[in-house]
């Protein structure tokens, strides 16, 4: 029995259903733990076994590189080395592609190099300073809105708004507000002035027209800049596909089957590919799709509803199909996600029953008290590590459990994103930068002092300092130079040969001599953690690289004014993580745990404001025209 057939009879009567059904247009609802992966590489094999249709033929969009990856291995499982010349993919890869191989027909792009976050932050920076602005614009905090602005300008070009449409949106919404019979109170206190809620949708109104402004003059300096930004590659090949027939038809004669994972998070400029290259199917194009709406991650609910009704509205003979058998979980999990939020899915896993175990506790000190030590008893009593899993609502909650498991001794690996200048080498290496590039500034060098790289006595540096504070007349900086003590001395003279260098290496260069000469390279290696800390080093030498790309001339002064733009508007520079998980505790957000599986599972900080009640503050929120499928 071939390794298809085996997994074939494995089925259930559903999920056959969707795997025999090859051609037209297919919707599967499938809920957590239903095999909606297995179902989608069993398909592609069966297209391959049952029709002329060659590998290349078969397009398959995910929303993550792990699930794009997760879903070729199953499928070389299956048949082997042609699951390779399948074109799997995330939207944005598959995007990229396409620029790649039609590099003629993105004249914007190619040539141009990508911005980062903060550099999209210091250009909307810019356009506020020196525009005339009024909401966005506030007296009291003039760059308030800057983070907000960019990230819903990458919302408006994910749900493929261009500024022309989106400044044309506006305008439609302002006309039929202003058309509104009852704006005003008719009587009372109030009688004559607007009405609460309207006052409210005027404001925000307002705050999309100056953003339609912004919007557009971004769009503008990113031009003269030759630069783009990550959002830009998908409103790029949908407007190229929207425009330019002849690369239409090339990608639609390629791609004569398109299979689409997590539909419910796809949006406005991804569907519309979608739809672009199927019309050339007509009503019936040989499109699959995967999804459930009561999943909803990248979307909010009500448009990812909207994604389900406008797919069975828009094609012809929709086959519905539904998977309710859930191979994940136990009843009692299921039974209490319904109580929730109805699933409808039914047991066919075969753990046993294990009731849900709901602890109350003072607070949260007590609670990862118990959760840490509860979790060293399951240890010694044989249960693997990585098998257990500790679940929060945001990044705040990891470093607080994670302290109380490295008291225990238990190994543990935080899966969920962590600012890259939290990480202690990164901080280390960033004291040692400022004391090199505000040489003469006094502020930097107590900091510079307790370095444990530089085994100071912590004595030594008080006395050093105190000294400094009694004698004005001199500069820390000479005191380290002239010290009695033979360690601060000498790296007083290690500061001066540091600057020198800064000035003849280039910014890159000058990192890579510091991590060496300042022994951080010999303090990591051979140590049991040494691939993290080599992956935050490098997450850093990453951003110094971008810098660089962007000026080649960039100095430690430049990466400083880099530095203080991620600080003033709060961005989050994500550092890596080890991709090893054996024999260690997984933590990470309940978002990032999705379609994961653990044999224990912990969910912390589960009260009121944090995972329910949550109060909603979107600052900019964006009309909802903006979502419309069209």
């Amino acid at each position: 029995m071939s390794a298809f057939d085996e997994a074939y009879k494995a089925l259930n009567p559903e999920q056959k259903r969707a795997v025999e059904t090859i051609d037209g247009p297919i919707m599967v609802v499938a809920g957590p733990g239903t095999g909606k992966t297995q179902i989608l590489t069993l398909r592609i094999a069966n297209i391959l076994a049952k029709t002329d249709t060659e590998p290349e033929q078969i397009l398959a969009l995910t929303f993550t590189e792990a699930a794009a990856h997760n879903m070729r291995r199953r499928l070389a499982e299956l048949i082997g080395n042609p699951a390779y010349r399948v074109v799997i993919s995330t939207f944005h890869g598959f995007c990229n592609e396409v620029i790649r191989r039609f590099p003629e027909d993105f004249p914007r792009v190619i040539g141009s190099s990508a911005i980062t976050d903060v550099e999209q932050a210091a250009v909307v920076e810019e356009i506020i300073e020196n525009g005339s602005f009024v909401l966005l614009k506030p007296f009291g905090d003039r760059l308030l809105y800057v983070r907000d602005i960019v990230s819903t300008m990458s919302e408006l070009k994910r749900e493929g708004v261009t500024p022309e449409r989106f400044a044309a949106l506006v305008a439609k919404e302002k006309d039929t507000f202003a058309h509104i019979e009852d704006l005003y109170h008719e009587k009372g206190a109030y009688k004559g002035k607007m009405k609460g809620e309207y006052i409210k949708l005027e404001r925000k109104l307002l705050k999309n027209e100056e953003l339609a402004q912004v919007y557009a003059k971004y769009q503008d300096k990113l031009a003269e800049r030759k630069a783009y930004d990550f959002s830009d590659m998908i409103l790029e090949v949908l407007t190229a596909l929207e425009t330019n027939p002849t690369l239409l038809q090339l990608l639609q004669e390629e791609h004569q089957y398109v299979l689409v994972d997590e539909h419910q998070d796809t949006n406005n400029a991804q569907n519309r590919i979608i739809e672009l290259l199927m019309s050339y199917h007509g009503d019936r194009p040989n499109l699959f799709v995967v999804g459930d709406e009561k999943q909803a991650i990248f979307r909010f609910q009500g448009a990812s509803i909207e994604n389900f009704q406008y797919f069975k509205n828009k094609y012809k003979d929709v086959r519905l199909i539904a998977l309710t058998h859930n191979y994940r979980s136990t009843q009692a999990v299921l039974d209490a996600a319904d109580s929730l939020l109805s699933s409808g899915l039914k047991k066919n896993a075969p753990h046993a029953e294990v009731p849900i175990q709901i602890g109350e506790f003072e607070n949260p000190a007590s609670e990862r008290y118990f959760v840490a030590h509860d979790i060293k008893e399951k240890i010694k009593s044989g249960v693997v590590p990585n098998e257990i899993s500790i679940l929060y609502r945001n990044n705040a909650h990891a470093f607080l459990v994670a302290g109380d498991l490295a008291r225990l001794g238990i190994p543990y690996q935080i899966e969920s994103d962590q600012d890259l200048f939290t990480q202690s080498d990164v901080a280390r290496l960033l004291i040692i930068m400022r004391a090199v590039a505000y040489y003469g500034d006094d502020m930097y060098v107590a900091e510079f002092l307790h370095v444990p790289l530089f085994g100071i006595d912590p004595l030594d540096a008080y006395k050093l300092l105190r000294k400094g504070a009694d004698a004005k007349e001199k500069i820390l900086y000479d005191l380290l130079t002239h010290s009695e003590v033979a360690e601060i001395k000498a790296l007083g003279e290690k500061m001066k040969a540091w600057v020198r260098e800064s000035k003849k290496k280039d910014l890159l260069a000058f990192f890579e001599h510091i991590m060496r000469d300042a022994g951080m390279l010999e303090d990591m290696l051979g140590k049991p953690d040494a691939p993290e800390r080599f992956d935050a080093i490098n997450a850093l030498f990453d951003q110094v690289r971008q810098l660089v790309a962007r000026k080649s001339d960039a100095t430690l002064a430049d990466f400083f004014a880099y530095l203080a733009t991620v600080q003033k508007h709060k961005l989050f520079i994500k550092r890596q993580t080890a991709t090893s998980t054996e024999g260690k505790v997984r933590l990470m957000t309940v978002h990032k745990s999705k379609g994961l599986e653990f044999g224990h599972v912990y969910l912390i900080g589960a009260t009121e404001g944090t995972f329910g009640g949550k109060i909603d503050r979107d600052r900019l929120p964006l009309i909802e025209s903006v979502y419309k499928m069209v």
